[in-house]
């Protein structure tokens, strides 16, 4: 299959593991196109709760234009979404400053949430020691 049937397939399919397993293929690959595509899907609400994978494959690719999206996760998203999102930020060497303005504003906000999960702490604080 073409790697253009294979971002038409990622982009439609139902099937959670098919979408999970592409998105892992063609994220290895480099395929041209896919972080665009894996961003979309990420956001959108029906796949809130299965968007974890799809963090991880996006995570091979340069994340450096997506930093706000993926502290976002870290501060709001799963238990996997999060832990994927904190680990994908960890391979940003550069990003744009509004961007990373951007990103600290949601770290600070998260921060100051009273009653945080154990686990979501320990991610922002490991997400703040990023940006100090």
């Amino acid at each position: 299959m073409a790697a253009s049937d294979d971002i038409r397939l990622l982009e439609t399919t139902a099937d959670t593991d098919q979408r999970n397993a592409l998105a892992l293929r063609l994220a290895q690959a480099g395929t041209p196109g896919l972080e665009a595509l894996l961003v979309r899907l990420i956001q959108r609400p029906d796949l809130a709760d299965k968007r974890g994978p799809l963090i991880h494959a996006l995570g091979f690719l340069d994340c450096s234009d997506h930093v706000a999206l993926l502290v976002e996760l870290v501060a709001s998203g799963g238990y996997e979404a999060a832990h994927e999102a904190l680990q994908a930020l960890e391979t940003v060497d550069e990003a744009d400053a509004e961007d990373v303005e951007k990103a600290r504003d949601i770290l600070d906000r998260a921060r100051s949430v009273a009653n945080l999960e154990t686990w979501r702490e320990s991610l922002l604080n490991e997400l703040a020691e990023l940006f100090d």
